[in-house]
């Protein structure tokens, strides 16, 4: 019994130690592990470098193509409608003077020529008088009777020389007649309607031989080619544009961008819109060709050219925070500078180096916790060390080679 105790006692013994043994080993191993100092922890972080100069202002806003000229027509006449081109539907292509509309007045025109034949009867009438009273008068009223035309527009009236002529002239009612054919004149030209401009017609059509009546809308002329914009501009975008020069104006459209038209600015409005606080400036253009992208009713983008700004720099916006600081690379630390800030132009900032100096480094990288001082690297640095370290490694095999041949 007491060998097999001791035999037992014995081998937890040398358990004991074997354990005791490999603890201290493993101790000594970690201890010896932990022997390396540890690196610390640097944010690799995209950079860019600040450069200063001159920078030509764009002053950047958006609106809506307008006809320049737009004219809906009233009929001023009541009647059968003789001529319609292209029954005046949507489309129709309208030339400066071309007839767009006739309406029947044949009654209307026989009335004019009988007012006017009635006129010609009171001048025919007063010829023998003047002639026996006043030769000088009447070589002037026979020389104005032989211009009247029966189916032509009176000519104006002689001038009327003396109080007796005057006389002579009212007590047989010749301006009253005279003034009546010039009103039927103005009538019977409400009975055909001709363009004013080129243009293209819009409306819901005018068949050939319908009936119109005083006061209906017949169509619209629409000039398509000459065009404008309002573009609301903020007070702060207004004051930077010199509108004593004439500044050129830049249109686009976001779908189409590298279609592009210039036109100029010809006129700006003088109060302030009390809900948006804008200025409405109106551009003008010309598309000739009747481009689909600059047609009345698309709305496009402009940019209008601004004053020349002096030893600014261009950034991306988002880099500016709400303080106009942003974050530097300075000794491989992190630090954050204050910045003038002098227009934002799209997703650009102009700001001029208020703490900053030419070729300085910004941080492009958006951090998420920022922390000044902290240490960070340029991913382009990064790159350019690696680059190195790959060249000196080739150039040490490329030794080692040349050693071994």
């Amino acid at each position: 019994m007491k060998k097999k105790y001791l035999i037992r006692f014995a081998s937890v013994v040398a358990i004991l130690a074997v354990g005791v043994l490999g603890m201290t080993y493993l101790g000594s191993t970690e201890k010896h592990s932990n022997k390396k100092d540890p690196q610390p922890n640097v944010r690799l972080v995209e950079t860019i470098d600040l450069t200063f100069g001159d920078h030509l202002l764009e002053v950047e806003g958006n609106g809506i193509i307008q006809s320049q000229n737009s004219l809906n027509y009233i009929s001023e006449a009541t009647g059968k409608v003789l001529f319609a081109k292209n029954n005046l539907k949507d489309g129709t292509q309208a030339k400066k003077g071309e007839i767009l509309v006739k309406i029947d007045s044949r009654e209307v025109n026989n009335n004019l020529i009988s007012l006017r034949s009635d006129f010609l009867n009171t001048v025919a009438g007063i010829l023998p008088e003047l002639k026996v009273e006043e030769s000088n008068i009447y070589k002037k009223w026979y020389s104005y009777f032989e211009k009247i035309k029966i189916n032509e527009p009176l000519p104006d009236l002689p001038e009327v020389e003396t109080n007796q002529e005057q006389i002579k002239l009212s007590s047989r009612n010749l301006f009253k007649k005279y003034y009546d054919v010039k009103n039927q004149e103005i009538t019977l030209s409400k009975y055909e309607i001709t363009s004013p401009f080129d243009g293209f017609i819009s409306g819901v059509g005018v068949i050939e031989n319908s009936f119109v009546s005083k006061g209906q809308h017949l169509f619209t002329v629409v000039d398509a080619a000459n065009v404008e914009i309002a573009i609301p501009l903020l007070v702060e975008d207004f004051k930077m544009i010199d509108f004593s020069k004439s500044p050129r104006v830049k249109i686009f459209t976001e779908k189409f961008p590298n279609e592009i038209m210039y036109g100029r600015i010809i006129r700006k409005e003088t109060k302030i819109d009390r809900n948006s606080q804008s200025i409405n400036t109106y551009v003008t253009f010309t598309n000739t060709n009747l481009k689909p992208s600059f047609l009345p009713g698309n709305y496009v983008s402009v940019a209008i050219e601004g004053e020349q700004l002096k030893n600014v720099a261009v950034v991306p916006r988002y880099l500016i925070d709400d303080d106009n600081g942003i974050y530097t690379l300075e000794n491989g630390k992190l630090n954050k500078r204050k910045v003038e800030l002098v227009a934002f132009q799209s997703d650009k900032a102009i700001i001029r180096g208020k703490e900053l100096k030419e070729n300085s480094t910004l941080v492009s990288t958006v951090l998420q916790k920022p922390l000044i001082g902290m240490e960070i690297k340029s991913i382009k640095d990064q790159q350019d060390d690696l680059n190195k370290e790959v060249a000196e490694s080739s150039a040490k095999n490329s030794d080692s080679s040349s050693l071994n041949l």
